[in-house]
């Protein structure tokens, strides 16, 4: 049963994914926490589930991505995501866990205010490393990374076509440093991803190609503050849990 609400849990995550272009392990990461699984696990399988499905759609669209910007936020994102493995370690599961509640509570509220005004080119090269550093820290400890990034390029005035195919070129970057990384120091959890992981792995590709297929057809605003208040929600609850 608990496998089966697990795959229910990254499906529906996935496809939220899918149609803005991240916010799965946002979904997701509360969801997986409160049926039991350890934060390691969480965190190794939304890392997977993400440079997967993440996969396919540069697969699609790698000509909209933009190499420079997305090369900026991998300079910082290394770096953050060894110091994320590395404390991993060292803070207390239940500390963790109240930290990612938190922390997805207060990204859900950034969600819900107005966007501001968007430029062509967005933040200069300092402001793109400095939020893939805090991206890549939260990839490998909460497996948080996505908000940052999109927060950074929503201040941008880009196509939405551009805006998907740069977070899924990072985030597949990323992910397999992440991954490498936990992988080098030892936080690639012993037990507990099988067979959790290959399901959960078919339930985000299938959740993400829906929600890829989907996304043309429902208004970006309304969809996101849809995403807004699910965050909100998930985040409370795991904090409290």
């Amino acid at each position: 049963m608990t496998l089966l609400l697990s795959a229910l849990v990254m499906g529906v995550s996935a496809l939220v994914g899918g149609a803005t272009g991240f916010a799965a392990s946002l979904l997701s990461t509360p969801g997986l926490l409160l049926l039991g699984y350890d934060v390691p696990v969480v965190v190794t399988a939304n890392l997977s589930a993400t440079l997967v499905s993440r996969l396919l759609v540069v697969g699609r669209s790698w000509r909209e991505v933009e190499p420079r910007r997305v090369g900026l936020l991998l300079a910082g994102s290394a770096p953050g995501a060894v110091l994320g493995a590395l404390t991993v370690g060292a803070i207390p599961v239940h500390a963790l866990r109240i930290g990612a509640g938190v922390l997805v509570t207060l990204l859900g509220l950034l969600l819900l205010l107005p966007a501001g005004d968007r430029t062509s080119t967005g933040p200069g090269p300092v402001p793109h490393v400095v939020t893939g550093l805090f991206s890549g820290y939260l990839a490998t400890s909460v497996s948080l990374n996505g908000p940052p990034v999109a927060a950074l390029l929503g201040r941008v005035d880009l196509p939405v076509r551009v805006f998907i195919a740069n977070l899924a070129c990072y985030f597949l970057c990323t992910n397999s440093i992440s991954l490498v990384t936990l992988a080098v120091t030892g936080g690639l959890p012993r037990h507990g991803l099988f067979p959790a992981l290959p399901v959960l792995l078919a339930a985000a590709i299938a959740g993400n190609q829906l929600g890829s297929a989907v996304s043309g057809a429902i208004p970006r605003r309304a969809f996101a503050k849809v995403v807004a208040i699910l965050v909100l929600i998930s985040g409370v609850t795991t904090a409290l849990s």
